[in-house]
């Protein structure tokens, strides 16, 4: 897993954790775009696997 795989899936943890109360904001503390957080969050896949 690469770093930024990492970043999402800590932002992912930490989002579920209600850590941060906003996608914007765990997005953010963990530098990756609010979008990709937020298709993950919604079930999508990473490039590397859903090939």
């Amino acid at each position: 897993m690469d770093s930024r795989e990492a970043a999402i899936e800590l932002a992912i943890l930490a989002f579920n954790a209600r850590i941060f109360s906003t996608v914007s904001a765990a997005a953010r503390a963990y530098s990756i775009p609010r979008e990709t957080l937020r298709d993950r969050l919604n079930g999508a896949t990473n490039s590397n696997t859903s090939h």
